[in-house]
């Protein structure tokens, strides 16, 4: 199986972060930045450092597009331990009998420590490995930490950060301890005529010392110019992190959310997705016209779809809404048509009347991060 190199980033939120989320106020704030949410901002960062935003956008916009890179959606990591999303069909990493036995323990697992998810992508059922249902039970090799919320080894434990790796023999406390908090921070506005105050609360995610975000990044053409005497694009990619780290991403950023400090890690290995086989995704995906629907029909598939709106801003516009469109999420396991797959959408809102629309395309990013699945054994249960 052809194997693809994977470069992690990491990033470090020293003032929170707020990543809206669908259908829920702003006192809320989701975990997860998403591959889609990590594009626009790259984009936006290389337009305002004086490059060309569409040139660096074009390449991906392409039917079928030919990206120098692809994205990965940014998920949790505690000290050396990366965590990845647990598949939507949950009888791929535990039996039937174990669902039906802990099936409010698991449902409640989002994300999956990478011991135990490259021990899923090698096809092995993880009932072994769960932890245990008495919480005041010391686990063997599983372990809960976030409320449930995060399934690592207990191998793996060594490798938190010193604030959340608990004494020796009470592997039970993580089950306690807290990656990420969630919070809703008062706040001001102010009415410039009036000069009235108005009250009001934004959701801040803190997260722990030595804890954040990674993201993944597959590098296809790193050293090629984006435009003629142009930076290279991963040069490009470099810079446009130095700028968000200071500008930050997602909401509330005047409030200082969404800062961040950034490094790179050694790359590693994952398999690439081989054309109609099964691939697990690491991103988000919006499938073009003609992989549909074949990416999904088959009965070893098993996915959640999003529907995905939100602002959009542009220089001497006003706020206005995108285009709502649906993808597939990330933990989805579809039949990718091709090595790549999936598009970038333009969502740029159409009115009948041409005022105020945006000079330019809105893009939604939507290629597919998939990594090769192993197929269902014969007579398993679904």
């Amino acid at each position: 199986m052809t194997a693809m190199q994977v470069t992690p980033y990491r990033l470090t939120f020293p003032h929170g972060l707020h990543i809206g989320v669908s259908g829920v106020d702003l006192e809320e704030s989701g975990v997860v930045a998403r591959a889609d949410t990590l594009f626009a901002a790259l984009l936006d960062a290389h337009g305002r450092a004086g490059h060309d935003a569409q040139a660096f956008a074009a390449p991906f916009a392409l039917a079928p597009p030919d990206p120098p890179f692809t994205l990965t959606s940014a998920f949790p990591f505690a000290g050396g331990v990366r965590f990845y999303p647990a598949p939507v069909d949950l009888t791929e990493i535990v039996s039937a009998q174990q669902l039906a036995q802990r099936g409010k323990a698991i449902r409640g697992v989002r994300y999956l420590s990478e011991s135990l998810w490259r021990r899923a992508l090698n096809g092995e059922k993880l009932d072994g490995w769960l932890f245990p249902a008495d919480e005041n039970a010391e686990p063997m090799q599983g372990v809960a930490l976030q409320g449930g919320e995060l399934w690592l080894s207990a191998e793996e434990v060594e490798r938190l950060p010193d604030p959340l790796r608990p004494r020796k023999g009470r592997l039970r406390a993580l089950r306690f301890r807290r990656l990420w908090a969630n919070a809703r921070v008062p706040r001001v506005t102010v009415d410039r005529l009036t000069g009235a105050s108005t009250i009001f609360h934004a959701g801040r995610v803190s997260f722990a010392p030595g804890c954040g975000l990674w993201f993944g990044v597959r590098w296809l053409r790193p050293d090629q110019p984006i435009t003629a005497g142009g930076p290279a694009w991963e040069a490009a990619l470099h810079r446009a992190l130095l700028t968000l780290a200071d500008d930050g991403i997602g909401g509330e950023r005047s409030a200082g959310y969404g800062a961040f400090d950034w490094q790179a890690d050694a790359p590693f290995e994952l398999p690439a997705p081989q054309a109609e086989g099964r691939a697990f995704l690491l991103s988000r995906y919006h499938p073009r016209a003609e992989e549909l629907p074949g990416v999904m029909d088959a009965e070893d598939c098993a996915y959640a779809i999003v529907s995905i709106g939100g602002w959009l801003r542009a220089p001497g516009v006003p706020a206005q809404r995108r285009k709502r469109i649906a993808m597939l999420a990330e933990g989805s396991l579809v039949r990718l048509p091709a090595e790549l797959a999936g598009d970038v959408a333009d969502v740029k809102p159409a009115y009948e009347a041409a005022t105020g629309e945006p000079p330019h395309p809105v893009y939604r990013y939507g290629i597919a991060f998939g990594v090769a699945w192993p197929g269902r054994p014969s007579g398993d249960a679904e």
